[in-house]
């Protein structure tokens, strides 16, 4: 779950929910990394994030009809990318709150290569899409109410963004870890 949305937020919230860690010592040098900043951070740009990574994973299929090449991380292979997320919260997915889980996050390098897309659930039925019925979502944590993303400690600029989706500019990669925050 994310960092506390107000009220007191402290190193250990960012240790558990940005960095994953849960005893190891955490510095602000290393949550501004995370933050995908080099300037100054208060504790309250870290209000409402969580961090995860991402071990991607490439995916092409070829066919009469049809042609992708997709990079990132998928709970149930929609819409071609696998590999994995941790934590792994719940099916394969990052719980953001009650009705709130992060289903894929992909780059499809055939169409669109330097634009991934981050899909939003409400519920943990692991099916083919991530949107479902975007109404259902927690309030306050649709993909229309994500304000940062930062993949592979970079921030990322958030080009269009709905209640089940946001699409940011980012080259996802192929292989190995990318450490991400989501912030709402």
């Amino acid at each position: 779950m994310p960092t506390p949305s107000s009220g007191a937020i402290s190193m250990n919230d960012m240790r558990t929910h940005i960095n994953r860690a849960t005893t190891s010592s955490i510095s602000m040098s290393e949550m501004r990394t995370r933050y995908g900043g080099s300037g100054a951070i208060s504790f309250s740009d870290l209000r409402n994030a969580e961090g995860f990574t991402i071990n991607p994973a490439r995916y092409y299929q070829s066919s009469k009809f049809f042609s992708a090449n997709n990079d990132g991380w998928s709970s149930g292979g929609f819409p071609g990318a696998f590999g994995s997320v941790s934590p792994n919260e719940s099916n394969g997915m990052v719980q953001f709150a009650a009705n709130s889980y992060l289903k894929w996050v992909y780059q499809d390098n055939i169409y669109d290569p330097n634009s991934t897309t981050l899909g939003v659930k409400e519920n943990t039925n692991n099916d083919d899409y991530a949107d479902g019925n975007g109404n259902t979502i927690t309030t306050g944590y649709k993909g229309g109410n994500i304000s940062r993303v930062v993949l592979g400690n970079t921030s990322c600029s958030i080009v269009t963004s709905g209640n089940t989706f946001a699409t940011v500019t980012y080259d996802m990669a192929t292989s190995g870890t990318v450490h991400c925050l989501i912030k709402f």
